[in-house]
Order: structure tokens, then C-alpha cells, then sequence
């Protein structure tokens, strides 16, 4: 026995030796200063505590990020990514996550969802039918992931750069059997109890700056506009576009980085030790992809993975409290590649909506000339060294545009509802992007899903959307905050 003893007191002499050698001449691999779980050291009952080995608090699931890009399937990320690469970019931050999972769409009779049926089953737990928000196909109340974790007494933040009471947003707040039931949306959302709210926007609410202050938020238009301290709040862009939400990203201005903004004024107001559970939707995405505008749903990718990047800086500074999932609701446009210069997706500097909106009605006014006017519209896609077809195909549809002889709308096959000038460049940029839009619509492909921090392995293989939610729950179980 004593022999036995005295061989462990003289290995853990040499093992003393060994730590103070290696301190001595690792000093060229210095450690970050927030360690990921994964560089965690556990210490067995066996081994004494040292300075080198003391060990990290457990893992406790306090903050939690779930990234909607809203029609964003694996084709659009991996579009996103070819673009980045062939311009020598960086790649987006959320593909180098370490989980992957994979997620089924279709709603509960089988048939391609929407974004209201989707967005209730990641948040609920259970499939419905499309249009419907937060209630079963039989129109019964689910309780969803947000109340719940609300209930547990997470803050909890919704942000959309579409209107507050769109589709996805409001399947974390709303129960209604119609997604169009914009004031019994609104309703719901003053009723919700949240903490946050930012989007653009409400379609059916005039009096909606009254209804917050009644329900205890304080409703502001602009950043600069957030009052300091806490208490609830809902943002409200000014920056409103079309069918409301918030402006273009390809157009720039005030537009710039907008959802990063947002995600990081929800971070500063909703980081507390109780917790937080945010929703972050990338929405435009979707929209472009309808209408097959490629360079400007690469744009709103782009952007949308600037507000993961403020949640991963979060990430690595409470990377044992922090679980960021990123996912969809559905495909949109049924994209597809053939070969192209994916760098073509970053060159396009204008929507299509603003360029209907300012280029094109200066020329119609003007009636400018197609020499005059072709050097302008090259210039806003991106576009140079045209082939002699590739001139024709865009004089012929400025000269429908000049006519004003074909009407804008999905019933016009060639152009669909741009101007045909503005549809024919945006098609130009696809064609040598290598980039194919099948469909204008929400497709049955399944969607990607990416995770990291405590809780990520639950979300990795293969599943239907509903399983998001289970898993969410999954991980707050699996490490309860105190």
C-alpha cells in the first residue's frame, strides 16, 4: 500500500513539473479570454484544483437567439456564399456554426406552408393550416415557445424587418385564424406582455402610439428615439416601404445595417440575469425571392447575417448562456445554379422597387433615349460589357417600358410586376449569376438550420419544423438556469 502511494505522490510531482514546464513555454498560444464550452476543463474527483485547471461554471442556458430568414433555403445560402467567395469576402458567420440540422416545411395537410402556418409550428410545437396563427387546424389556442419562456420569466424580444403584425413575427404572439386579421394582431401583440418589439410598422392600427402607452410600452420611430433605462419597448420604423416593413438593404441610406441595430438596442435592453428568449426575422428575403429580384435577396441575406453577427459577438462573451439557432420558414423561389459569376449577386446597387420607383419613372418622364438611358440602368445592376443580345433583350424592354404597353403584374410572364427595363436587368444579373428562380413562390424544400452553444446538440439531423420547438425546450431543460 505504501508503495502504491508514494508512486502517486511522486506521478503527481512529475505532473506538477510538467504544468509549470508547459506554463513556461506555451507563452506564443495565448488562450482567448472568454473560452468556448467545448475548451471548458472538467476536473475528476481525483485531480486537485489548480490555477491551471480551475474549472468553469456548468453550462446554463440564460439567452436565447432564434434567426428566421424568412424563404431563405439552403440554395439561397449557398448563393450568398459563392458571391462572398468569388468577391474574396469573408463567408457568413452562421454556415461555420458546429450544428447542422436539417428541417421539413409542409404544413399539417401535407401541401407547401406559409409563412403564418410555419411560423406557428416552430413556435408551437404543432403543424396548422396556412393562414392561421398560433391556433390548431381545428382552430384550438397553442401556447407558444415565447409565452412560455416568458411565463419562466425570460424577457423576450420580437424583431421583423417587415411590419409588426406580418406573418412570422406575430406567429410568436398571435392567435387568430387569418393572417390578414391585422388588428386582432395588433391586439394581440399590446396584450402580449413582451418586452421588445421592432419592425416596420402596423397596417391597421392609426391609433397604435395610444394603444402602447395604455399597455405599458413606449412607442418610438428611430433609434436615436430609445429612451434610456429600461421598461417595455416597441420600435416602430419610419423607414417604411410597400406593403410596409422596413426599406430595402441593397437601397443603403438609412436602411444601413437597420436589423443589426435593432438586434443590438434588443440585446442592451433585454440582457438580464432573469434571461432572454428573441426572435429575429430576416423578411425581406422572402419578398425578393417572390419576385425574383436576385441581387437585392442576397443583400437582405447579407444583412440579416450582420444581426447574427451581433449575436455571436454576444455569443462569445457568455458562450456558456448563449444558444443561437438560425433557420427558416420555408424556400422561396425555387433557386437553382448553373454555371456564372456569383460576384454579379453583390455588383446590383438598386431594387427593383426603387428602381421602378426613381430610374425608370425620370426616364418615362423624360422619355429618354435608350443610348442615354442604358449607360444609367447599367450602372445601378452592376452591368457592363453587354453582348449584342444582351443590348437587344434591354432595348426591347425599355421600349415596352417607354409604351407603358405591358402591364406590371404576375400575369405578365416575361417581365412580372416591374417595369420590363427593370425586370430585364435584374434577369440579366441572375443569367450571369448563374442563378435560376424556378417558381416566384414558397416551395416544399426543406431549410437549413444552424446552432451553437449549450443546447445546439438537440437541433442537430433531420426533422419537421415542429421539432424546433421541442427542442428549444430541450435545451432549457437540459440546462436550467438557476
Amino acid at each position: 500500500m505504501f508503495t502504491i502511494y508514494r508512486q502517486k505522490r511522486i506521478a503527481a510531482f512529475l505532473a506538477v513539473l510538467l504544468i509549470v514546464a508547459c506554463v513556461g513555454c506555451g507563452r506564443a498560444a495565448v488562450p482567448s479570454a472568454t473560452p468556448s464550452p467545448e475548451q471548458i476543463v472538467i476536473v475528476s474527483e481525483t485531480t486537485a484544483p489548480t490555477a491551471a485547471t480551475t474549472p468553469l461554471p456548468p453550462p446554463q442556458l440564460r439567452y436565447i437567439f432564434l434567426f428566421i430568414g424568412d424563404g431563405m433555403g439552403y440554395a439561397q445560402v449557398q448563393a450568398a456564399e459563392d458571391a462572398l467567395a468569388a468577391a474574396g469576402r469573408e463567408s457568413l458567420c452562421f454556415t461555420n456554426f458546429p450544428i447542422a440540422g436539417s428541417a421539413h416545411t409542409a404544413n399539417v395537410d401535407g401541401e407547401v406552408t406559409d409563412s403564418a402556418a410555419a411560423a406557428t409550428a416552430i413556435a408551437t410545437g404543432k403543424k396548422t393550416v396556412n393562414g392561421y396563427l398560433g391556433l390548431d387546424e381545428s382552430q384550438n389556442r397553442l401556447i407558444d415557445l415565447s409565452e412560455t419562456l416568458r411565463d419562466t420569466g425570460k424577457k423576450i424580444g420580437i424583431l421583423t424587418t417587415v411590419s409588426l403584425d406580418h406573418a412570422t413575427p406575430a406567429g410568436f404572439y398571435a392567435h387568430v385564424d387569418s393572417r390578414r386579421s391585422y388588428a386582432m394582431i395588433a391586439d394581440d401583440l399590446f396584450a402580449s406582455g413582451f418586452d421588445f418589439f421592432a419592425g416596420g410598422g402596423f397596417h391597421d392600427t392609426p391609433d397604435a402610439a395610444q394603444r402602447a402607452a395604455e399597455n405599458g410600452y413606449a412607442l418610438i420611430h428611430s433609434f436615436e428615439e430609445a429612451p434610456a433605462g429600461g421598461g417595455s419597448l416597441i420600435l416602430s420604423s419610419s423607414l417604411i416601404f410597400g406593403d410596409y416593413g422596413v426599406l430595402p438593404a441593397i437601397d443603403g441610406g438609412a436602411r444601413e445595417d437597420w436589423l443589426k441595430k435593432a438586434t443590438e438596442l434588443a440585446i442592451a435592453r433585454l440582457t438580464d440575469p432573469t434571461g432572454f428568449f428573441m426572435m429575429v426575422e430576416g423578411g425581406r428575403i422572402d419578398y425578393f425571392c417572390h419576385y425574383n429580384d436576385a441581387g437585392s435577396f442576397i443583400a437582405e441575406l447579407l444583412d440579416f447575417d450582420e444581426a447574427v453577427q451581433s449575436a455571436l459577438a454576444f455569443y462569445e462573451q457568455h458562450p456558456s448562456e448563449t444558444l443561437i439557432v438560425v433557420t427558416a420558414d420555408h424556400e422561396t423561389g425555387l433557386v437553382s445554379f448553373t454555371e456564372g459569376d456569383r460576384a454579379a449577386l453583390l455588383r446590383q446597387t438598386i431594387s427593383c422597387d426603387l428602381c421602378d420607383d426613381t430610374l425608370v419613372a425620370a426616364c418615362v418622364s423624360a422619355q429618354t433615349p435608350f443610348e442615354e438611358a442604358l449607360p444609367l440602368f447599367l450602372s445601378a445592376f452592376g452591368l457592363s460589357d453587354l453582348t449584342a443580345e444582351e443590348t437587344a433583350y434591354l432595348e426591347t424592354a425599355y421600349a415596352h417600358t417607354l409604351k407603358g404597353d405591358l402591364p406590371g403584374s404576375t400575369a405578365n410572364e416575361e417581365y412580372g410586376v416591374y417595369d420590363p427595363i427593370t425586370s430585364a436587368c435584374a434577369a440579366l444579373v441572375a443569367a450571369r449569376a448563374g442563378l435560376v428562380f424556378g417558381s416566384g413562390a414558397h416551395s416544399a424544400l426543406d431549410v437549413p438550420v444552424y446552432a451553437i452553444g449549450p443546447g445546439s446538440e438537440f437541433f442537430a439531423g433531420t426533422y419537421e419544423n415542429t421539432a424546433l420547438h421541442d427542442a428549444f425546450l430541450q435545451a432549457t431543460a437540459a440546462y436550467p438556469v438557476p
